[in-house]
């Protein structure tokens, strides 16, 4: 009897030391998540490359080899606990050292949040570019309904304007380290090329920029047209935060009309990308 209550005890001690393990190397993963996102910004990028994250809805983030991108921030309405972008969100204290450029394309809520005013405080590099007249503060550049092409901490920025929700909004083309990105915020129209306005924008950017490296646009009217227009060699869907599963559906179109273009179909907010000589992979 005495032998075989030993017996359970050790059984049960080797248990216990099994689970302790599995707990702490359970920790050991997610501190290493956890440090992921600044070991990605911290690594030394080539001209020609990026790595990109998906924030949520039409946000991004694009490290390239000196600047670090964030376009049209915006968190879901359950504010998130805790802020990486590993889980699709910013927090200031892992992009303390990068040099940051913020893009906002109009004031709606899902393009705009007001939370990235306070990054201006815990980030020492950081600047400003707004769509519209009349935003942010003195330092910061914005735009309005003329064309016109500013530089800004050694990047060249040009606008296309259009008010097709009322209010006026901007999408930027953007020539940084190497790449030619377009974040096109809202345009997009459900008649396509024939709005006059539509079909003008991407006519001016397709001379601006005869071959896109990334794109990141809405799917709800016009993308196709603009695709065969612009050649990007990567394309982003968005505009559908919390309804992902659209963006594989428009991965699957784009494969199907044979667009020469790689999709990036982000699952989830935090899902990332390397583009690099024109490939894009996950990683």
């Amino acid at each position: 009897m005495r032998i075989n209550v030993l017996s359970r005890i050790r059984a049960l001690l080797a248990a216990c030391f099994l689970c302790l393990g599995v707990v702490l190397t359970a920790a050991g993963i997610t501190e290493k998540a956890r440090q992921a996102p600044r070991e990605i910004l911290g690594r030394e990028l080539e001209p020609g490359q990026a790595a990109v994250w998906y924030l949520y809805h039409s946000g991004w983030a694009v490290k390239t080899a000196n600047h670090l991108l964030i376009c049209d921030y915006t968190e879901p309405p359950k504010r998130p606990t805790r802020r990486s972008l590993e889980f699709g969100s910013i927090d200031p204290a892992e992009i303390v050292d990068q040099n940051v450029i913020v893009f906002v394309s109009h004031s709606h809520d899902d393009h705009f949040d007001p939370l990235i005013l306070d990054w201006r405080a815990a980030v020492k590099n950081i600047r400003y570019i707004w769509g519209w007249e009349g935003a942010g503060l003195p330092q910061d550049a914005r735009f309005g309904k003329e064309r016109r092409t500013i530089t800004v901490d050694g990047l060249e920025i040009l606008n296309i304007y259009y008010d097709f929700d009322g209010i006026p909004e901007s999408a930027f083309l953007i020539k940084a380290d190497g790449l030619t990105i377009l974040h096109a915020g809202d345009h997009g129209h459900s008649k396509g090329v024939a709005n006059p306005v539509f079909k003008d924008n991407i006519l001016y950017l397709a001379k601006k920029a005869p071959r896109l490296d990334l794109f990141f646009t809405p799917t709800y009217g016009g993308e196709i047209e603009a695709m065969r227009a612009l050649k990007p060699r990567a394309v982003f869907p968005m505009h559908d935060g919390g309804n992902e599963r659209q963006y594989a559906r428009f991965a699957q179109k784009v494969k199907a009309l044979g667009l020469d273009a790689e999709t990036g179909a982000a699952e989830k907010p935090g899902a990332r990308f390397f583009y690099s000589q024109g490939k894009l992979t996950v990683f």
